[in-house]
C-alpha cells in the first residue's frame, strides 16, 4: 500500500508541477515555426545552449539552424526567440509545453476516477461480502452485467449521448462518473472475495461477538486486508483511465481542443502524414507510456504478492 501511495504522490506532483515548469503557455503560437523540429541542446564552457531555427520554406515547413545566433534554455530565453526542445505542432505551439500542461488534465482526471472507482468498489464489495443474501446477489449480478459490456464502446456511447459542448467542470465530472460506473464492478468482486475469506478469521468473529458494529468490522478488520489487492488495481486503473481520456479527447468526445490534455495534443498526429512528417508531435504518447512504466515498476512487488491470492479467492 505504501508503494501505491508513493505512486499517487508522484502522479499528483507531475500533474501540479507540469504547467508550472512549462516554458510557454499551452496556446502560445510561433507562426514562423509551424511543425518546427526539436532543437537539440549543446554544451560548452558557458553552459547549455541551443541554436535557433531559421525558416527556409514556410510552405514546405523546412528549417535550418542559424549558427550566427545562440539561445539559452526556454525558461530564460525571451519568447521572441522560441526554444522548442520537443519541436512544434501544426499551429506552431511548443510540444513540450503542451505535454506538460496536458499532464494536469489527463492525470488529474485519471486520479479522480481511480479514487472514485476504488472507493465505490471497495465499499460495495465489502458490504456484499459482509451482508450476504440479497445484498450480495444484487451487487454481484449488477457488477457482472457491467463487466461483460465492451468498455470502450460503452464509454464512447455514454459520452456521445450527452451534449458535445459542456463546461469544463461538467466534462471532468461526466468523464469521471462514466469511468467509475464501468470500473467499480471488478474492484467490488475482488474485495468481496477477500472479505468473504477474511470474515471467517478468529479476530473478525471475536469483534462480532463483542458487539462491534458492521461498519466498524468492515473498516477496521476487513478492508485493511484488501490493501494489497487495491494497490494492484491502482496499477491497472491509472494507466487505463489515462488511455481512456486520451481516446475520448482524440475523437473529440473528451476535453475540447482549448483545454490541453494528452488526448487533444495527440490530435495533431492524427494522420500518417503528420506522424511521419512531424513524429515529435507524438510526445504525449511517450508521456502516457512513462506513466504506465512508472506505475508498473512501483507496484510490481505488490502485484507479485497479491495477484495469485486474489485469483484463488475469486
Amino acid at each position: 500500500m505504501r508503494r501505491a501511495l508513493m505512486l499517487v504522490a508522484v502522479l499528483v506532483a507531475v500533474a501540479v508541477a507540469g504547467p508550472l515548469v512549462a516554458p510557454y503557455g499551452p496556446v502560445t503560437r510561433f507562426d514562423d515555426h509551424l511543425h518546427a523540429p526539436p532543437m537539440p541542446l549543446h554544451l560548452d564552457g558557458r553552459g547549455l545552449y541551443t541554436v535557433p531555427l531559421r525558416p527556409l520554406d514556410r510552405l514546405e515547413q523546412t528549417f535550418a539552424e542559424d549558427p550566427s545566433q545562440r539561445a539559452g534554455l526556454p525558461w530564460t530565453t525571451p519568447a521572441a526567440t522560441p526554444v522548442l526542445l520537443l519541436g512544434a505542432d501544426r499551429l506552431g505551439r511548443d510540444v513540450l509545453s503542451r505535454t506538460l500542461h496536458g499532464a494536469r488534465a489527463s492525470l488529474g482526471l485519471a486520479l479522480v476516477a481511480t479514487a472514485g472507482t476504488l472507493l465505490l468498489g471497495a465499499l460495495l464489495g465489502s458490504w456484499a461480502g459482509l451482508a450476504g443474501g440479497l445484498v450480495e446477489r444484487l451487487v454481484l449480478k449488477t457488477g457482472d452485467v457491467l463487466m461483460v459490456l465492451p468498455v470502450l464502446y460503452v464509454v464512447v456511447a455514454l459520452r456521445a449521448a450527452l451534449p458535445l459542448v459542456l463546461p469544463l467542470p461538467v466534462i471532468v465530472g461526466v468523464l469521471a462518473a462514466i469511468f467509475v460506473l464501468l470500473g467499480w464492478p471488478r474492484i467490488a468482486r475482488g474485495v468481496w472475495a477477500i472479505v468473504r475469506a477474511e470474515a471467517r478469521q478468529e479476530h473478525v468473529l471475536a469483534a462480532v461477538a463483542l458487539g462491534a458494529s458492521r461498519w466498524r468490522v468492515m473498516t477496521r478488520h476487513l478492508l485493511p486486508a484488501c490493501h494489497g489487492y487495491l494497490a494492484v488495481q491502482t496499477a491497472l486503473l491509472v494507466p487505463m483511465f489515462v488511455l481512456a481520456e486520451a481516446t475520448l479527447s482524440y475523437v473529440g468526445l473528451g476535453f475540447p481542443d482549448g483545454v490541453p490534455s494528452w488526448g487533444t495534443a495527440l490530435s495533431d498526429a492524427a494522420t500518417i502524414s503528420a506522424m511521419t512528417r512531424a513524429p515529435w508531435t507524438l510526445a504525449p504518447a511517450l508521456a502516457m507510456f512513462l506513466v504506465v512504466l512508472v506505475t508498473n515498476v512501483l507496484l510490481e512487488p505488490a502485484r507479485e504478492r497479491h495477484t495469485p491470492d486474489a485469483a484463488r479467492s475469486g
